[in-house]
């Protein structure tokens, strides 16, 4: 992913905990999935204009995967919460 540092933990198979760092940027990304639903909380520690959490709760969208490798998991995540990067 081009200089981006990804780290992910999966403490259990239906959780996962991403940071990823570029430079000055880091920011933290914590996905639970539901039998019917998916919940990120995503926290950008370096954006002091905005230093909240934000948190989505959705329908999980069909063909969601849990499997997927770090980088393919974290795009997965950042298109379901409308992220460009």
């Amino acid at each position: 992913m081009g200089g981006w540092q990804v780290t992910a933990t999966r403490p259990d198979s239906r959780v996962t905990m991403f940071e990823v760092a570029l430079s000055d940027y880091r920011e933290f990304f914590f996905v639970a999935v539901g039998e019917r639903s998916v919940s990120i909380t995503m926290y950008d520690t370096s954006d002091e204009t905005h230093p909240e959490p934000q948190t989505f709760t959705f329908a999980k969208p069909y063909g969601w995967e849990t499997d997927l490798p770090d980088e393919e998991a974290l795009l997965q995540v950042w298109q379901a919460v409308g992220v460009q990067r």
